[in-house]
């Protein structure tokens, strides 16, 4: 009788536990979390269903304290462990989770995202064994796309990007729309030099509604490479407005499309704004401001813009052959520009790259004046 008593008894107990393991996992359904703490409370080692309550209160802390008495208590299942990894490295603490998922990892061999998790760990703690990791999961499983991902991205920051291409490769055929492979794409064929590739995969970016400054620099640049100055111009506008009206290069590059568009006052207009926003050397910003208005036939500005590159540069022998050819197209006075032809055979010496150009012309002025004089 006792016996039957005994065995009535743990049965109406079991069918309590259920209930209220029932209940509690039917509130933790509907996010009555709260709740369903309240219940998991009643029972006993109900410890991980509670932990998962706290990780989606977003109280990490407490969830992980409940998730190791569980593990303690019995709990040792292969999805509690691995839960209890992923709370780990989302709260940074990634020493125990690398330990974790090594432990995983030996257990379960062939399981991909064990061995994926171990790298995010190891990643986090700059350990240079996380691309193996991630490597080790692609060989298992080329689909798994996060893993790819982080290989891919590893050979791209590398410079590999023969290797990073095919990695590429795989998860664009898994993902064609993916937006991370082909950003990931992009700036392959972008440092690569294959900028009409790069335009391709920016343009494919835009499409998805895509916009970062990176994303609109690279592809005014790709533009611009690729002789498609008018949409460089856009890019770089819209670089300006958007993300940094005082960034110089923005305005000079916008200046460079103007040139090359024969749009000169703009193009006038974009270099003094670089030049104004800038507290560097200004060699190049000067130097092309001279080439456009050489190209207007202004000599005064472009001998004037010249000297202020040569100002900015002293020691750079290009610049100061300019200069004396600048002098020579703008001074009617011939004396002035002999001096600097001769400045710069003494400054650079018979050797130097423009010397037979420069003994030569000198020899012009000389003859021309010398006929000039007897007329």
């Amino acid at each position: 009788m006792d016996k039957l008593i005994f065995i009535v008894l743990t049965i109406v107990a079991c069918t309590t536990v259920q209930a209220q393991l029932h209940k509690g996992d039917s509130l933790y359904a509907i996010g009555n979390y709260n709740q369903a703490i309240k219940e998991y409370s009643l029972v006993n080692n109900a410890e991980v269903k509670i932990a998962k309550c706290y990780d989606a209160l977003g109280n990490t802390t407490k969830a992980i304290n409940y998730y190791k008495q569980g593990i303690e208590n019995g709990d040792q299942s292969l999805l509690t462990q691995f839960n209890y990894g992923k709370l780990l490295l989302k709260a940074d603490r990634y020493k125990i989770a690398d330990s974790l998922f090594e432990k995983l990892s030996r257990e379960q061999p062939k399981n991909p995202e064990f061995l994926y998790q171990s790298g995010l760990a190891k990643e986090a703690l700059n350990d240079s064994l996380a691309i193996l990791k991630f490597r080790y999961a692609t060989m298992i499983d080329e689909n798994h796309l996060n893993a790819q991902y982080k290989v891919a991205r590893h050979f791209t920051s590398k410079r590999k990007f023969v290797v990073a291409a095919e990695h590429i490769a795989i998860g664009l055929k898994a993902d064609p729309q993916s937006i991370r492979f082909i950003n990931l794409n992009a700036l392959v064929y972008f440092y690569s030099k294959n900028y009409h590739g790069a335009v391709n995969q920016y343009e494919q970016l835009l499409d998805l509604n895509q916009s970062n400054e990176q994303l609109h620099n690279n592809l005014a640049i790709s533009y611009a490479r690729t002789n498609q100055f008018l949409k460089a111009i856009d890019q770089y506008k819209f670089l300006i407005e958007k993300y940094n009206d005082e960034n110089p290069t923005y305005h000079f590059n916008l200046g460079k499309m103007y040139q090359a568009e024969k749009e000169h006052e703009l193009a006038i207009k974009s270099i003094s704004r670089a030049i104004a926003l800038q507290d560097v050397p200004l060699d190049m910003q000067y130097l092309t401001l001279a080439t456009i208005y050489k190209r207007q036939g202004d000599y005064k500005k472009t001998f004037l813009m010249i000297e202020k590159a040569v100002s900015e540069s002293p020691n750079d022998e290009g610049l100061r052959y300019q200069y004396a050819i600048a002098a020579d197209n703008y001074y009617k006075d011939k004396k002035s520009t002999i001096k600097l032809y001769e400045a710069y055979l003494e400054r650079y010496g018979n050797t130097a790259i423009y010397s037979d150009l420069v003994q030569q012309r000198i020899k012009d002025i000389k003859t021309a004046n010398h006929f000039e004089k007897q007329e």
